[in-house]
């Protein structure tokens, strides 16, 4: 079977579709299927197309276990509504431009979001006469209005229209949470074609972040509990929550480290400044590969979703990666994500938004090494049994070869 990835955002790029459609592409291609990825040239979070990519109206690269095609965009930072519109409107015009580079395919995988690439999946899997898949990672416009980032109303209405028009051209939607699965499922458009493919994570990846003795020291030599949120700083976050309550606790409980880079990263760089808290420090993006480097040197990670109804299905990836990684987590959240890591018994929860009690997980985290190191390999055990590749690579060749005998069943009709 030969599938296309059609997606806004790949490596060398750093973020959860990247490492997410990366893996799941080499996970398939390993299993002697044809893989395409059609993405456009790297410039997410900063704007700026790296060296090697400018200048050029495409490129093909080959040598790997999958083909790469990329096409040109309008680089744009991950800020400002009007400019990202056009970012995400460019690469979707290009890659219709360019589909010839990909050959012909059996399957087109579109990602959402950007809605723009999703609908532009459609238009692109109908030129080449292939069954089409939508990944709906995240409900768009339905986070955008919940977040306060699209409140015209016209705005809003154009793209709930254009949500549907995707979801009806679709032979099969698929989702990685219960939670959007079920939205999905209620909408007239994507009904009967809704199905959950499980989230996955890279465990070969994390394999050397196994903890060490270190972790059973004393609790009056343990020293501050050296705290890791690895991953996108945007508006779904809420890092200020992170801020406060890495001061209330203070150094001598915490270090935080928040590496990653994203719309929000300014305000959160400024709230750090102007509180002047000691304990937290900012890395900015860091490359993929370093990564792994990151978890091996902290004593446990931390995730935050705001509390709005939108993020109630979320399953962050870097939640999915701490449990990887082998260390404890600390969830401030609600919904989807709170349940399946206490059914992984895999870390602590607090309420969204609520920094006195995410102190107060700090500090038991801190006096508590074997307490961390529990936590810790019960995450990894759980992502071995449920979170990797294999099971991944099964579930979505049995859904792509489904909407591939959906569409051929459609034209023998």
């Amino acid at each position: 079977m030969r599938v296309c990835f059609l997606t806004h955002y790949f490596p060398p790029e750093v973020g959860a579709p990247q490492t997410r459609i990366d893996l799941l592409a080499r996970t398939l291609a390993a299993r002697d299927m044809e893989v395409v990825v059609h993405t456009c040239f790297p410039h997410y979070p900063s704007g700026v197309v790296a060296v090697p990519y400018r200048n050029r109206p495409w490129l093909v690269e080959k040598g790997g276990p999958f083909t790469v095609v990329r096409s040109a965009v309008y680089p744009a930072a991950n800020r400002g509504f009007a400019r990202r519109l056009s970012n995400h409107s460019s690469f979707a015009l290009s890659a219709l431009a360019t589909a010839g580079l990909t050959g012909p395919v059996d399957v087109v995988v579109g990602e959402t979001p950007p809605l723009f690439t999703a609908a532009a999946g459609a238009v692109y899997a109908a030129l080449k006469r292939a069954a089409y898949v939508v990944h709906v990672a995240d409900r768009w416009p339905a986070s955008a209005v919940e977040l306060g980032a699209l409140r015209n109303r016209g705005a809003i209405s154009a793209a709930a229209a254009l949500e549907r028009w995707v979801y009806r051209r679709a032979d099969l939607i698929v989702a990685p949470t219960d939670g959007i699965v079920r939205s999905l499922a209620h909408m007239p458009a994507a009904a009967g074609r809704v199905r959950r493919v499980w989230p996955v994570v890279d465990l070969a990846r994390f394999d050397q972040c196994t903890p060490d003795e270190a972790d059973l020291r004393p609790p009056d030599e343990a020293g501050p509990l050296r705290l890791l949120y690895a991953g996108t700083v945007g508006l779904a976050h809420g890092l200020d929550v992170l801020i406060e309550a890495s001061r209330l606790a203070g150094r001598e409980v915490v270090q935080t480290t928040i590496a990653g880079d994203g719309a929000d990263a300014g305000r959160i760089g400024a709230i750090i400044a102007d509180r002047g808290v000691s304990n937290v420090r900012m890395l900015g993006s860091v490359a993929a590969e370093h990564v792994p480097e990151l978890y091996s040197e902290c004593d446990a990670s931390v995730v935050l979703l705001r509390d709005l109804p939108v993020f109630a299905g979320a399953l962050p990836t870097k939640m999915l990666e701490a449990m990887a990684a082998g260390r404890p987590l600390l969830l401030s959240a609600r919904g989807e994500a709170c349940e399946l890591l206490a059914r992984a018994g895999a870390g602590l929860v607090t309420p969204p938004g609520d920094p006195v009690a995410l102190a107060e997980a700090f500090r038991l985290l801190q006096s508590d090494p074997s307490m961390r190191r529990t936590l810790g390999a019960a995450g990894r055990a759980y992502a071995e049994e449920h979170l990797g590749v294999e099971r991944a690579a099964l579930e979505w060749t049995r859904q792509l070869r489904a909407a591939v005998a959906t569409r051929c069943a459609g034209r023998a009709a």
